[in-house]
Formats: structure tokens, sequence, C-alpha cells
């Protein structure tokens, strides 16, 4: 479940707290009249609201901050690895589709920490429905771990592997 809310909303409520703060200080402090201290609060909040939504960087696991974070990532390319990159990184790769069965693919947003860029992520690495998760051990747990691009130790943090198995066994 991907339980965050838009940037976006996040920059308004932030720019409507400085809108009430900038009002007050011009009404009270700066003794201007009502109409004159909405037009400055207006202006001090746009220009609040300018300079975040121009600097907002979108937070990272690692607690790095880098220009590639903010760029948006293009459309992952189907994973084909060669046999060399099956056991890259922490344990061993685990068993891919090259589609899903059926062109029906699970919804893997049903697992938590798993939104829409993710899906697309894990799709691309061949992983389309529950019981492929469910089936993974501690070697490819580990290896899903390492080579998150971005997400480095979601698939342990969040149980995806317990939450695979209670969705497949639903399914």
């Amino acid at each position: 479940m991907n339980n965050t809310a838009p940037i976006w909303m996040g920059i308004a409520a932030i720019a409507g707290l400085v809108f009430v703060v900038a009002l007050g200080v011009a009404y009270v402090l700066y003794d201007l009249g009502l109409v004159g201290a909405v037009f400055v609060a207006i202006i001090v909040a746009g220009i609040a609201g300018l300079a975040l939504a121009l600097g907002w960087r979108p937070a990272r696991n690692d607690g790095v901050a880098t220009p590639e974070a903010a760029a948006p990532a293009a459309a992952p390319a189907p994973a084909a690895p060669p046999a060399s990159a099956a056991t890259s990184g922490a344990g061993t790769k685990p068993a891919t589709l090259a589609a899903a069965r059926g062109g029906q693919p699970d919804d893997l947003r049903q697992l938590s920490g798993v939104g829409p860029k993710m899906e697309q992520t894990l799709h691309a690495m061949g992983i389309f429905h529950f019981d492929q998760i469910a089936s993974w051990g501690p070697q490819e747990l580990a290896w899903m771990d390492a080579n998150l691009q971005g997400l480095k130790g979601r698939a342990s943090r969040d149980g995806w592997v317990a939450q695979a198995k209670a969705l497949a066994a639903g399914a």
C-alpha cells in the first residue's frame, strides 16, 4: 500500500501556512489594512510556493540526494541479463518470466511499498505474479533486496514474501 501524498499537496500546505503567518505579520505588526495585508500575504505565499516547487527533491532511502533522483525515470527495459549477471550482488536471482502468464499480471500494488513505478520495475525484472514472490527463499530475497534500484532492502523490510503467500493463496 502506498500511503504518501503527492508533492504538490505538501507544497500547498506549506504555502498556506506561510500565507497565514504573512497575513498576521502584515496586519498586526505593519499595521496594514486587511486588503493590503491579504495582498502582501498572497505575494509572500506565492514566492514561498514557487521556491518550494523549484527546489523540491524526492526523498531517497539511503539519505543521499542526487539530481538523478529528481528526474523522472525512463520506462525500464525488459530484463534479460546475461548469465553472469544472474548472481550479481548478494543472493541468487529468482526465477523470472518473459511475460505474464495468460497475458494478465497480478496487481503487485497490493503488496506493501509497491506503487505503480515499483510494479513497472518488477515487471521489467520478470516478476509478474504473487506466486513468483511467494516462492522466494532467503537467497532470492537477498538478491532482490540488493538489486532493486533506489529501493535496496524494500522486499525484506515490507515483508513481500509473506504478503505474496497470503495473496497467492487467496487468488
